[in-house]
């Protein structure tokens, strides 16, 4: 009955064991889905966070991305910052909240303020009195329109608007419904690129790109801002649009994720994005772009999980400090060795008292072994209580070890038993 129950056991045992292995080496992890807000189904943002997604599913086996259709960047901001999806496109002028993180600097938005060559707006403060078409209400693009009115006191009143979606307000700027267009985009949107083709096909005249020269003179008002250059043939060859290098303002596009997004699948898209640009790049150029997010940006802490991928190669606190250390430690060394050279030193000084006070005694040992009268032993004796009072006080001062002292006692008890014995023999010769 002993052996099957033994056997029992150790199968039982094997079976736990095998359990355990499976759960920690074997047993595919689960994939975790994380959920991206990214704006207009035509838009670049929600275009290059879909490539991003296909990349993902072929370079991880634990984390896929679901790309979610929004209106806007400020409905981004709104759904990450409820935890509603884990992951959004914003600009960096959005009015981002602590909770939120930074992942990544996905690309540059230009301020593209296009008009036709006709219509006599040379810079934005010739808008006055014209008809301009600009992103919807509340939209952070429709804001950044204003920054620009705001710093060329162009009057509000003086404009006849329209808000309007971007494919809307392009179409009616191609009837010539309106003399410009103002739009917050990539240079490689594909709407806007479709627009300047289509204009070159119904040849309603020619467009113009108009510069907004002091977009470095924003910058100080607004620091979210960057004053940017879009060079000569930016949107068109032939003839080239625009026919020179201009500046423009523009803002960064940027990747943030709830405070609350798993900090492993964050780290896991991160690192994708950054070793697999190449691959995104094939896709679509927007990639090429992706970098890590730069201090300050937004105002906003980065993510730990992206972080944690930023911060893989940075070298330790030991690493980083090897030469400081390594100084450090040899003068602790040199330190410790002088002070271990000086105790030795120290040591072998009270051996040395010890020593001078046995070679005394042993003076004083031989001078009672010749000695032919009482006094000159009396005088031995009185000497021999004078090395003992001047060794116990070199005791009680270090200046003697207490190993010393105790070879000191012997030798100065066979010194005294010496001089005491000569005393017996000397008394009755006197």
């Amino acid at each position: 009955m002993r052996r099957p129950l033994i056997l029992v056991a150790v199968a039982a045992v094997l079976v736990a064991m095998a359990a355990v292995a499976w759960q920690a080496f074997l047993r595919p992890g689960e994939i975790v889905v994380l959920r991206a807000a990214a704006g207009e189904r035509s838009g670049d943002a929600f275009r290059l966070m879909s490539e991003i997604g296909e990349v993902l599913a072929r370079h991880s086996d634990s984390v896929r991305l679901d790309v979610v259709e929004t209106a806007s960047n400020s409905e981004n901001l709104t759904l990450v910052q409820a935890g509603t999806v884990d992951l959004a496109a914003i600009q960096s002028d959005a009015p981002a909240v602590v909770s939120t993180r930074l992942v990544a600097r996905l690309f540059a938005d230009a301020f593209l303020l296009v008009a036709w060559a006709d219509s006599g707006i040379l810079t934005p403060a010739d808008l006055a009195g014209k008809r301009i078409a600009l992103p919807p209400h509340a939209t952070s693009e429709q804001r950044a329109f204003w920054a620009v009115a705001d710093h060329y006191d162009i009057d509000p009143l003086s404009l006849t608007r329209l808000a309007l979606p971007a494919e809307e307000a392009l179409a009616r700027m191609l009837k010539r419904e309106v003399d410009a267009v103002f739009l917050v985009r990539s240079l490689r949107d594909p709407v806007v690129l479709r627009f300047f083709e289509d204009a070159k096909l119904v040849r309603r005249g020619a467009l113009r790109v108009v510069p907004i020269d002091q977009a470095e003179a924003m910058t100080l008002k607004r620091p979210f801002l960057r004053a940017s250059e879009l060079v000569k043939g930016a949107f068109d060859g032939s003839p080239p649009l625009p026919p020179a290098d201009i500046v423009t303002a523009g803002m960064d596009r940027l990747l943030v994720a709830a405070a609350g997004a798993p900090e492993e699948a964050v780290a896991e898209l991160t690192r994708v994005m950054m070793e697999q640009r190449l691959d995104l790049a094939l896709r679509t150029p927007l990639a090429a772009a992706i970098t890590a997010p730069g201090r300050g940006d937004a105002g906003l802490p980065l993510h730990p999980g992206a972080e944690r991928y930023y911060l893989r190669d940075e070298p330790g606190f030991l690493q980083e400090n090897a030469e400081p250390m390594a100084l450090i430690v040899t003068l602790a060394a040199m330190l410790v060795s002088g002070i271990m050279a000086l105790r030795a030193r120290l040591m072998a000084d009270r051996k040395n008292n010890a020593d001078k006070y046995n070679h005394d005694l042993l003076v004083l040992s031989q001078r009672a072994r010749d000695a032919t009268s009482t006094g000159e032993l009396a005088a031995c004796k009185a000497e021999l209580t004078a090395i003992l009072e001047k060794c116990v006080i070199d005791l009680d001062t270090d200046e003697v070890t207490e190993a010393g002292f105790q070879s000191f006692s012997l030798l100065w008890e066979a010194v005294r038993t010496v001089i005491e014995d000569r005393q017996r023999e000397v008394s009755p010769a006197n």
